[in-house]
C-alpha cells in the first residue's frame, strides 16, 4: 500500500499514476517547420467550393448574418494553397488578412520563448483563423499565434478591410446582435481554456480526444475512427507534456480498452461521451 509520501511499506519509491500527474510549467520542445514565404505558395483554382465552403456559409448564417452578406464575404476571396508542413503565418505577422479552410487541416500553435510550442487547436474545412491578435512593442496589432499546414491545404483569404466595409453597411440592431454572438463565442473559449488548465494530463488527453472525435471522427463498428493521422508528439503538443508521458497515457487507455490503434489511425472505442455530434 502506498502512503501519502509515495513510499511503499517496503521502502520503495512508487511512481505516481499518470492519471494524477499534474501538468508542469515547462513543456516539451519540438522543432518548428520552416516558414514558406507567400511567393512560394501555389495559387489554387479561381473558386473554392465544396465541404469547407458550405460549412463556412452555414457557420456564418447560424450566427445571424444575412445570407446576402455571407455570400458577399465568402464569394469574394483570394484562393491559395499551402503544401504539407509549411508555415502559413508566424507569430508577429500582420493581421490584415483573415483565412478560412476550404480543404485540409491547419494547426494553430503558440511558440514558447525556449523554442517549444503548444498546439492551441486543429482546424478543418469551414473553420476561420488569423483573427486573434495582440500588440507588438510598437503598439501595432500582430498575430498572437502562428499557423502551419498539417496537410496540403486550400485556403480562402479575405482582407479585414473588406470585412469592415461589408459589416459597416449593416444596421445597428444587427451589429449589436453580432457583437453578442462574438462575445458568447469568446466566453465559451475562455471557459474551456480555464477548465483545461486545471486538468491533469490524463484529463487533458480525454478532452482533446473528445474534441477530435466531434470534429474529425467517423463512426465504425468498434467506435469512432479519427481520420487525421496523429503521433505521440502531436498529442504532446496538444496537452502540453512530454512525449514519454503521452506514450504512457495512451498505453493505459489501450490497456483499459478506451483506445485502439489500427495502422496509422486511432480509434476511440465506444463511449457515449466521445460520440461525434450528429448533423
Amino acid at each position: 500500500m502506498q502512503n501519502v509520501d509515495g513510499i511503499s511499506k517496503h521502502g520503495n519509491i512508487l511512481a505516481p499514476s499518470s492519471a494524477n500527474v499534474e501538468p508542469r510549467v515547462r513543456r516539451a520542445i519540438f522543432s518548428r517547420q520552416p516558414y514558406l514565404p507567400q511567393n512560394k505558395v501555389r495559387s489554387s483554382e479561381p473558386n473554392l467550393t465544396g465541404q469547407g465552403y458550405q460549412k463556412l456559409k452555414a457557420l456564418l448564417t447560424s450566427h445571424g448574418l444575412p445570407e446576402m452578406v455571407v455570400n458577399e464575404l465568402v464569394e469574394h476571396h483570394t484562393p491559395i494553397t499551402y503544401p504539407k508542413g509549411s508555415m502559413i503565418f508566424l507569430q508577429g505577422a500582420p493581421t490584415d488578412i483573415i483565412y478560412w479552410v476550404s480543404s485540409g487541416l491547419v494547426d494553430i500553435v503558440c511558440p514558447e520563448a525556449d523554442g517549444g510550442q503548444i498546439q492551441a487547436s486543429l482546424l478543418g474545412p469551414g473553420d476561420i483563423f488569423g483573427f486573434v491578435e495582440f500588440s507588438d512593442s510598437r503598439g501595432n496589432p500582430v498575430q498572437a499565434f502562428q499557423s502551419r499546414a498539417r496537410t496540403h491545404v486550400q485556403l480562402g483569404l479575405i482582407t479585414r478591410d473588406r470585412v469592415g466595409k461589408v459589416l459597416g453597411r449593416l444596421d445597428s440592431p444587427m451589429l449589436v446582435h453580432l457583437l453578442g454572438e462574438i462575445t458568447a463565442v469568446w466566453g465559451s473559449f475562455t471557459h474551456y481554456c480555464a477548465e483545461f488548465l486545471g486538468m491533469n494530463y490524463s484529463e487533458r488527453l480525454e478532452t482533446v480526444l473528445k474534441d477530435l472525435v466531434r470534429k474529425f471522427g467517423v463512426r465504425e463498428a468498434r467506435g469512432t475512427l479519427l481520420i487525421p493521422e496523429f503521433g505521440h508528439a502531436d498529442f504532446a503538443e496538444m496537452i502540453g507534456c512530454s512525449r514519454p508521458m503521452v506514450s504512457r497515457l495512451i498505453a493505459e487507455m489501450i490497456a483499459n480498452r478506451r483506445l485502439a490503434y489500427d495502422g496509422k489511425h486511432y480509434i476511440v472505442l465506444e463511449d457515449p461521451a466521445m460520440s461525434p455530434a450528429k448533423s
